[in-house]
């Protein structure tokens, strides 16, 4: 074979590989969110998720918690091998109703949440009286009824979805349309409902941040929404459950975001990058480690013990939209390669706070030893003793030492003279490391400025050491007061430990420009806050 010959086999072999890697691209991006119609089989969970007595749906026999099912859709409850049974005879709740204006009750026997109310005579509904399958309940709009009065009920008329009724999509409104290989029908739109204050709300959940509660999100608000609207977070990010939001729109969405405040940043960005309108208002289950803008936003420091779906859906209800600066960090980084030199660009987005020095070293020795192999406790409790262990080992060998002689800082093009420091942090919210509150605590004996999470300024502090950050965290001590700025500028001499928003790097000798742009609206808790 000559040459020219070889030559054009590579060329054509080439040309092949790249033609079928443009269909294998095409075929896996996230154009449309996949649905799956209306029908009878039921989304199976351990019987625990519901932490009470249940009986089986099928053979009303009582169901054993270690091996009992129930349906986080509809609530249906099960026995292992009564499921096939249960899926062929019980209906579970409607994904999608083609050219449907309203839909009937869907009522499911027994079973009943605790607490509930008989919805005709207004009496408790106390199923202790008579163990059993007992009362109805309708899975949308969760109205529930004695046996008797179940049947004095006009249970024909169509259900109104109840006081959660704005923040469901009804299954009325998807359309839809069947793929090329008529297996699967995929979203190509939402008709908003003729509802007053209609604001869905979409819930997006990373199961990779605090055990098994996001899971457990998952499951208790799927049976008081629409089961597709209640989202895992998928390993490749948020962008198919926004396209939801995509959907939506022009109407307005909100998000339940289930993670740790890098979870809610991935969200946000995503957002911002499918360039969604309106903007979606963000509420937050708070699932990570530090939670600075759960708490910042009064949704809590921490996970609760227990899921309270009525809480949750009341207090979105009844939350208030606020405006947070969204921060850009632009990185200029220079390279010397003779003859020529290079620039890279990198753009981060902050809305927590950004810092340099000893607390992005602890949180960077910290995300190596989780990222490690060998890490195998996964607990919030754990995880801040390993953030103790590093802070500890910075105050016996401190890394960051002579930080002022390795950057230079400007504020608003004005150069700042530091003092010997070892952090230097830029704060939009007032809350860092997990709940210290710098401003507060700068203003502690006479109040000097006002902190806005809106007004496009970042406040910024100093931190001496380690043992100063210790000091902070229980309140005992004030941090260097450094200035506040609309526009900063930090130049890096030398190497240094960075962290935006609570991820860490290593950032070379380069040239840092932090400017806001933009604002992202988030929900913000207006009940008793739980930080």
């Amino acid at each position: 074979m000559s040459s020219s010959e070889r030559s054009f086999e590579l060329i054509a072999g080439g040309l092949t590989v790249l033609v079928v890697l443009w269909f294998v691209c095409r075929a896996i991006m996230i154009d449309d969110v996949l649905v799956i119609p209306g029908r009878k089989r039921h989304n199976w969970k351990s019987v625990k998720i519901i932490g009470r007595a249940a009986y089986c749906s099928i053979c009303e026999i009582f169901v054993v918690a270690s091996t009992g099912l129930v349906c986080d859709s509809c609530g249906v409850c099960s026995h292992p091998h009564c499921t096939k049974k249960a899926d062929s005879h019980l209906k579970c709740k409607d994904k999608y109703l083609k050219n449907g204006k309203s839909i009937s009750h869907h009522w499911v026997k027994g079973n009943l949440p605790l607490n509930m109310e008989c919805s005709l005579c207004k009496e408790d509904i106390d199923y202790h009286a008579s163990p059993g399958l007992f009362g109805y309940r309708c899975c949308w709009c969760q109205t529930a009824l004695h046996t008797n009065c179940f049947k004095k009920y006009a249970t024909s008329d169509p259900c109104n979805y109840g006081r959660y009724r704005e923040l469901i999509i009804p299954p009325t409104s998807i359309v839809a349309a069947r793929t090329r290989r008529a297996v699967k029908l995929h979203l190509t739109g939402i008709n908003p409902p003729d509802w007053e204050d209609w604001k869905p709300l979409l819930i997006i959940a990373n199961t990779k941040s605090g055990s098994n509660t996001a899971s457990d999100v998952v499951s208790h608000l799927r049976g008081y929404l629409h089961p597709l609207q209640v989202m895992e977070l998928c390993p490749r990010g948020p962008q198919e459950a926004l396209q939801w939001a995509v959907k939506i729109s022009p109407k307005q969405c909100r998000i339940l975001v289930a993670g740790g405040d890098g979870t809610v940043g991935w969200v946000l960005n995503t957002i911002f990058a499918l360039d969604i309108r309106p903007i979606p208002e963000i509420s937050i289950m708070p699932l990570g480690t530090g939670n600075d803008l759960s708490r910042v936003m009064r949704w809590g420091a921490e996970s609760p013990d227990h899921i309270n779906p009525v809480e949750i859906l009341d207090q979105i209800l009844a939350s208030k939209v606020v405006n947070l600066d969204r921060w850009v960090l632009e990185i200029e980084s220079v390279r010397y390669r003779l003859p020529i030199q290079r620039a890279s660009l990198r753009t981060v987005y902050v809305y927590n706070y950004f810092s340099v020095g000893v607390d992005a070293q602890v949180t960077l020795n910290f995300h190596k030893t989780r990222d490690s192999r060998f890490y195998v406790l996964s607990s919030r409790l754990f995880n801040k003793i390993l953030y103790f262990c590093f802070g500890t080992h910075q105050i016996m060998q401190p890394e960051c030492e002579g930080l002022e002689k390795r950057i230079e800082l400007y504020l608003d093009n004005k150069k700042v003279d530091l003092p010997e420091l070892q952090s230097v942090v830029f704060l939009n919210i007032d809350s860092w490391g997990a709940g210290v509150k710098l401003c507060e605590l700068s203003n502690k004996e006479n109040k000097q400025f006002e902190h806005s999470i809106s007004d496009g300024k970042m406040e910024v502090f100093g931190i001496v050491s380690s043992f100063h950050i210790a000091q902070l965290q229980v309140g005992i001590g004030k941090p260097v007061r450094i200035g506040q700025a609309k526009r900063i500028k930090i130049k890096f001499h030398q190497s240094c430990p960075v962290q935006a928003d609570g991820e860490p790097w290593v950032q070379q000798q380069c040239e840092m420009s932090l400017s806001a742009r933009g604002q992202a609206k988030m929900l913000q808790n207006q009940t008793e806050s739980t930080t």
